[in-house]
């Protein structure tokens, strides 16, 4: 978890790069968010790898798996 992070949710063995926003009620398990990433609240994320600035909207549901990890292109908006 780099410098600048804000984390109102849960991340289990993930890497978070700066500035990376989590919100409330929010799940982050074995996944990578590059820098400037801002995850909704109540979102579940599982195997997923989220480029920079992407935005992860309220109450999604993603999961790729160990082999196929689910990928968020840069400035995307789920």
């Amino acid at each position: 978890i780099a410098d600048g992070c804000v984390i109102n949710g849960t991340v289990e063995n993930c890497i978070l790069f700066r500035g990376v926003k989590v919100g409330r009620g929010s799940h982050i398990r074995n996944s990578i968010l590059m820098q400037d990433t801002a995850v909704g609240d109540n979102v579940y994320l599982n195997c997923v790898i989220a480029d920079k600035t992407a935005f992860i909207r309220d109450g999604r549901v993603l999961s790729g798996c160990e082999t196929q990890p689910f990928y968020i292109e840069k400035n995307q908006t789920v």
